[in-house]
């Protein structure tokens, strides 16, 4: 990571309330070159690089961190290259995290960048989330996050892993119409628990959804 992105790394971190210590960067750092390395032979990723994942990727993931709890289990679904659930394990290694991720290849890349970056509490489940039968993780997690997941599949995914009374968050574009989102929450006892939105170096805008878990 060049100097000018650690400095635009902590900068957007910031402006989500995130303060970003140097060892976060450090194990940040590591996750863009271990992930850099393995697009060369495996393309995880549509962008391959270093500045666009960092401008578009890294620092997306991060707007969910303030969200987090203290305490709890955090559940990752559809974790893909690592965004958002490496990110934040990255700058908030004490978490419990479990990264759900099907397809054998990225499975693999997680498993390794955990290793490598020597994030202790996290662990990666290689099934499909409505195949997931752990009873820590079926409903279980503190928090259930997801990225870019279809909002209909991923409210359903999520409501069978998140505890009662738990949150339920999605990352997406501001394109979700709101009655719509009332309308699929109520399905799978979901409460819609707010939103959020912000904007990305680029000045491209996102969204943060929240839903309650129904106890």
């Amino acid at each position: 990571m060049t100097p000018a992105g650690a400095r635009l790394l902590v900068e957007s971190a910031a402006r989500f309330g995130v303060e970003l210590r140097p060892e976060a960067i450090a194990r940040l750092d590591r996750f863009l070159e271990l992930l850099s390395l393995w697009n060369r032979r495996a393309r995880l990723t549509g962008d391959r690089e270093p500045e666009a994942l960092l401008r578009k990727h890294v620092i997306d993931s991060l707007a969910v961190a303030p969200h987090l709890p203290g305490t709890g289990l955090v559940v990752d679904v559809g974790s893909g290259a690592g965004f958002p659930g490496l990110v934040v394990g990255c700058a908030r290694p004490d978490l419990e995290l479990r990264l759900i991720e099907s397809r054998r290849r990225r499975a693999s890349f997680l498993s390794e960048a955990i290793r490598t970056i020597a994030l202790p509490h996290a662990r990666v489940i290689e099934e499909r989330a409505e195949a997931v039968t752990d009873p820590e993780i079926v409903g279980g997690a503190a928090i259930v996050i997801g990225r870019a997941v279809r909002l209909e599949t991923y409210l359903r995914l999520a409501a069978r892993l998140v505890a009662p009374g738990g949150a339920v968050i999605s990352m997406q574009t501001p394109r979700v119409l709101a009655p719509a989102i009332v309308h699929l929450a109520g399905e799978v006892r979901l409460r819609p628990a707010g939103e959020c939105d912000y904007h990305l170096p680029d000045g491209e805008r996102r969204r943060l959804l929240f839903f309650a878990a129904m106890c």
